[in-house]
């Protein structure tokens, strides 16, 4: 199974919502993706942060750490090839990260 497979997969059974895939792998020398998704809560998007970043450790890929906070709003996982974003929803749609990378969303 794809990285990236994985990643959307957790993040559909954990519930995450409105799940959208920007495709950098050709014009970016940073990540081939961002994977942006958003929950309601906190504990949520908690939940959705630790069950991803678990999944991606046990198929074997490395996470840049990243420091976290039980009321972060906004939690990224940082899988070097993918940052996965996790939003709670009102912080996603003040960042609209989609806005910025509209050319590059995959459909």
């Amino acid at each position: 199974m794809k990285l990236l497979d994985l990643i959307v997969e957790t993040l559909e059974n954990k519930k995450a919502q409105n799940i959208t895939v920007i495709d950098f792998e050709n014009t970016s020398p940073i990540c081939d993706f961002f994977v942006i998704c958003e929950a309601p809560s906190l504990r949520q998007i908690n939940a959705i942060y630790q069950e991803t970043a678990r999944k991606i450790v046990d198929m074997g890929f490395e996470i840049k750490h990243q420091p976290t906070t039980p009321d972060a709003t906004w939690l990224i996982i940082d899988a070097l090839d993918i940052v996965v974003h996790i939003f709670q929803s009102e912080e996603r749609s003040h960042y609209n990260l989609e806005k910025l990378y509209m050319e590059y969303i995959r459909d």
